[in-house]
């Protein structure tokens, strides 16, 4: 069914998430945040658009492009809300250890919940499920224990990378919230591709202005491939997984 698919494709693009924070946090004394940033986003876009093109077909792909003009406003919006949650997710790993920084991560579902009862009514049975509140309560009692018991929680340094963890958690559930509420009309691979492009420039223009110029950094091929691999999997594949299953579920 299509609900078993895009339930498979969420468990997926979790996989993915969780190797990419461990990738990310592995290089970051080879690459800054907004090189990453910039250089992950555009490799997910050599896979991004051609599968589009692949997966729709010649006619279908042009009759869906050609009402991306009409949606250009709420794409820039939700660009920039995806350019503040990367910012903020990335600084997060770079702060904290990738997996107390992907628990935290978890607290998008309190978010999400808040969003979708905003947003779309039929969701509200959901939220009545008694299955579903207490795996809600559990989550979150999970993210404020390990917040908690963190040991160094008293230093700025961990705690501005909890703060912008949960910020970026926050982003997160706001960006899936709006790509079902806003652009339903257009396939999920044509809506994440076109917002990716829009928002890898201002990646590439942070970095410019952050570095003082386009300088690209010193590093083994062996980094290189690291960081690069981590934005084919947890921006490319990660991604386009998700958004595809978010106009089912």
């Amino acid at each position: 069914s299509r609900k078993a698919k895009a339930l498979l494709m969420n468990l997926l693009a979790i996989i993915f998430w969780s190797v990419a924070p461990a990738m990310i946090h592995y290089v970051k004394n080879y690459y800054t945040i907004n090189f990453q940033n910039f250089s992950r986003y555009l490799v997910s876009l050599i896979l991004l658009w051609p599968f589009f093109f692949l997966s729709q077909g010649p006619q279908m792909a042009r009759k869906a492009v050609k009402k991306i003009p009409a949606m250009i406003p709420k794409l820039l919006v939700i660009a920039g809300i995806n350019y503040l949650f990367q910012e903020t997710y990335t600084y997060g790993i770079f702060k904290l250890l990738p997996g107390i920084f992907t628990l935290i991560l978890q607290s998008g579902i309190l978010f999400s919940v808040c969003f979708a009862f905003l947003f779309f009514p039929d969701e509200k049975q959901t939220l009545r499920n008694r299955t579903f509140i207490i795996g809600l309560i559990t989550a979150v009692t999970g993210v404020i224990l390990t917040i908690a018991g963190g040991k160094n929680i008293g230093k700025l340094e961990i705690s501005l990378g909890i703060l912008f963890s949960l910020i970026s958690a926050a982003s997160w559930s706001l960006l899936g919230t709006l790509i079902k509420k806003w652009l339903p009309d257009i396939p999920a691979s044509l809506s994440i591709a076109s917002v990716f492009t829009i928002v890898t420039p201002l990646f590439l223009i942070t970095y410019i202005v952050s570095a003082g110029g386009f300088v690209i950094p010193h590093a083994s091929a062996e980094m290189w491939a690291i960081m690069l691999t981590s934005g084919f999997l947890g921006v490319g594949l990660g991604q386009s997984l998700y958004y595809r299953s978010v106009p089912v579920l």
